[in-house]
């Protein structure tokens, strides 16, 4: 699987809206979904201004060595999510509280009927220092690699990115294509 994995952080805090601003604007006129994400866990806040976007779920590298368990003190997440089609994931640009790029996950543990007396829940926040999404067609792709390079030159002078596929550091757009259709061809033969 293709994937782009993403981290940096933002030069300027205040500079988040700003970006937030200029990412829906892009959504609007390619007429993509969009949300704007707040999540404040400390005040147990959530916040999804308004928006275009329908509920997306996808699956998280649980496994990976830099996943971090925090308190719900330490959550908070704020930018935006974009999705291009229907059919793949959202790209994600949300920042943690000290600017960094950061996807945080919620999940919970519940006991239900195990004991009937006792419920128990676990609530865990799982941060990713960097955020990682696949791909499953060259158009959106070369989208996402685009946006990116824009973030680079105008408000994450670290991003670091890593492509799979190293459309990034090429920009072969041929052979992004061919490694596509391979993925698409070698999927369909294992099925």
């Amino acid at each position: 699987m293709i994937y782009i994995k993403y981290s940096g952080t933002i030069q300027d805090k205040s500079l988040i809206s700003k970006l937030e601003e200029e990412l829906i604007e892009i959504a609007q006129i390619s007429n993509w979904q969009y949300e704007f994400i707040v999540e404040n866990f400390n005040t147990l806040t959530s916040a999804s201004k308004k928006g275009k976007y329908n509920n997306f779920s996808f699956d998280l590298d649980v496994d990976d060595e830099d996943l971090l368990t925090l308190n719900s003190s330490d959550v908070f997440l704020e930018g935006v999510s974009i999705m291009f089609d229907q059919n793949s994931e959202p790209m994600r640009i949300t920042f943690d509280k000290s600017g960094k790029l950061a996807m945080i996950s919620f999940c919970t543990t519940d006991t239900v009927g195990l004991n009937k007396k006792l419920v128990v829940k676990k609530y865990e926040f799982l941060y990713f220092p960097y955020i990682k999404i696949y791909t499953n067609n060259a158009d959106k792709h070369i989208k996402i690699i685009k946006i990116l390079e824009y973030l680079k030159k105008r408000y994450i002078k670290d991003l670091e990115v890593i492509d799979t596929s190293f459309y990034w550091n090429n920009r072969d757009e041929e052979d992004l294509r061919v490694k596509m259709w391979k993925m698409v061809k070698d999927k369909k033969i294992t099925l």
